[in-house]
């Protein structure tokens, strides 16, 4: 494996998921997943780090609207955190909170590093 940078920095394993949400619904969402779904998973400290971002209208896509992009040492971090109690009592709220609604996690997949570009 190749690090190419400044700092020789390491890429992180990458678990990608993607979100489509109403717009009706979005305030109440990004309020839920922010507050309380968030801190749920990141819990027990396996989970490094996570970015969330929203798709634009800066080019026409079919997008979901939202991706979220989690950062795990290794592959046996991660597979530990999705046998873990933090993730199993994330994904009961996330039934009682958003189940019947117009949210919906279309894809989820989990990357390993193979190269890092830039600083």
């Amino acid at each position: 494996m190749e690090y190419c940078g400044g700092a020789m920095s390491k890429p992180k394993f990458i678990y990608q998921l993607m979100i489509r949400c109403a717009p009706e619904l979005e305030d109440e969402f990004n309020k839920w997943y922010n507050e309380v779904h968030m801190p749920l998973v990141m819990k027990g400290g396996m989970l490094k780090a996570a970015n969330r971002y929203k798709v634009t209208d800066a080019i026409q896509t079919d997008m979901p609207t939202f991706t979220t992009i989690c950062e795990f040492e290794s592959r046996e971090i991660f597979e530990k955190w999705l046998a873990s109690n933090e993730l199993a009592v994330a994904k009961v709220d996330r039934e009682k909170t958003m189940g019947g609604k117009d949210v919906v996690w279309t894809s989820r997949a989990f990357y390993e590093p193979m190269i890092h570009f830039g600083e």
